[in-house]
């Protein structure tokens, strides 16, 4: 019998995506319209990437995000910026990003009461667009949506996210992880990119791939969305700092690699950061022990004391960003509607999936590059 999938080892991106790692975004920006964010080690050592960090809910522009207490706001944010452009620097790089040269522009859209308006998106969208020279801000990743169902030009956050597109930028948005709703802005917006979600079941057999539970539909300006579709579960993404989430991730992940004696020795110790119960590592039985201990680590999906596995449409957007991020240092001229047909047209659609809930397919790191630089040999540029 397989093991469950949360006790595999998790597969970091390039793995899954069996990437071509040549490319590693450098040069490229990346914009993260998300909830909000803290400056996380994988973003700042050993070289800080991150270029600007804007509060689009109190209209504020920092070089830093605030060093404060880690909110609830934060951890969806730094997730899909880690997973967009992370160098993997809490694991030595093995839960590296795609991009991990990339540079990013952080934005925040959350407020304090924990909602996401409007308003707020469409600021975030005309900020990005302010500094887009400046930071050389190529692509903008959106992982939050608008509450209204207007799929037209006429909804505000549509037409921010076709001004930027206008503006060269590529814009890529989490399709949204209900099938049965429709499409909301931004990934509605006609020349944005929409991702939707592909269940790998954390394998590298493609017989395993199923569809995600993302959302889809033909929008009533008759596009297709999503695009394309990218893994969107089993995914590593980090644990917030100074958290209790982290402080227990730490303390079940060493106990979990010890001895039987060391394991005894130092469970009354470490025991009491996590949320065993008292009676298990009171009882000195190892074996109940251990047992608690990699329940406890599945349930939890933690990969290591840094990271934890994560899902959603979230997270599938990201990875898409990042491979934009690879395209265009490759070839910076390329632009948003090469970015998507290249994309499309190498994505790799799967069996017996109706077209219109995975687009073109799931995206192909490998063979988007590799046209890009089938593009620039054609033109002498390689």
């Amino acid at each position: 019998m397989p093991r469950p999938l949360a006790s595999r080892p998790v597969l970091p991106l390039p793995v899954r995506l069996r990437a071509d790692v040549r490319a590693t975004g450098r040069g490229i920006g990346i914009a993260m319209v998300d909830s909000d964010f803290v400056a996380h080690p994988d973003l700042t050592h050993p070289k800080n990437r991150i270029a600007r960090y804007i509060d689009a809910v109190n209209n504020k522009v920092k070089d830093m995000p605030p060093k404060i207490a880690v909110q609830s706001r934060h951890w969806h944010g730094t997730m899909t910026a880690v997973t967009a452009a992370g160098n993997g620097y809490l694991s030595q790089g093995v839960f590296s990003s795609l991009a991990p040269e990339s540079t990013v522009t952080l934005v925040r859209t959350m407020n304090d009461k924990g909602r996401v308006t409007t308003d707020v998106i469409v600021r975030a969208l005309q900020r990005i667009g302010e500094f887009a020279d400046e930071l050389n801000i190529r692509v903008v990743n959106i992982s939050v949506y608008a509450d209204e169902l207007d799929q037209t030009l006429d909804h505000p956050v549509n037409r921010a996210v076709e001004d930027l597109v206008a503006q060269g930028i590529v814009v890529v948005c989490a399709a949204g992880n209900n099938p049965n709703v429709p499409i909301r802005p931004p990934a509605a917006a006609v020349s944005g990119l929409a991702v939707g979600g592909l269940d790998d079941k954390n394998t590298l057999m493609e017989d395993d791939n199923e569809m995600y539970h993302s959302t889809f539909g033909t929008t009533l300006l008759g596009v297709q969305k999503p695009e394309i579709i990218a893994p969107a579960i089993w995914l590593p993404a980090p644990i917030m700092q100074g958290t209790e989430q982290q402080t227990e991730a730490a303390a079940l992940c060493s106990m979990d690699m010890m001895t039987d004696d060391m394991l005894l020795d130092a469970a009354p110790s470490l025991m009491p950061h996590t949320k065993l119960p008292v009676s298990v590592w009171t009882s000195r039985d190892v074996r109940a022990i251990r047992i608690a201990i990699e329940k406890r680590i599945n349930t939890e999906l933690i990969a290591n004391a840094y990271y934890k596995m994560v899902d959603g449409t979230s997270f599938s957007a990201p990875i898409v960003t990042s491979i934009v991020a690879q395209m265009l240092e490759l070839d910076p001229t390329l632009t948003p509607a090469d970015v998507k047909h290249i994309l499309m047209t190498t994505a790799n659609p799967l069996d017996n999936i109706p077209a219109v809930a995975q687009g073109a397919g799931v995206v192909s790191q490998r063979q988007a590059l590799a046209a890009v630089r089938s593009l620039l040999s054609d033109a002498g540029r390689y």
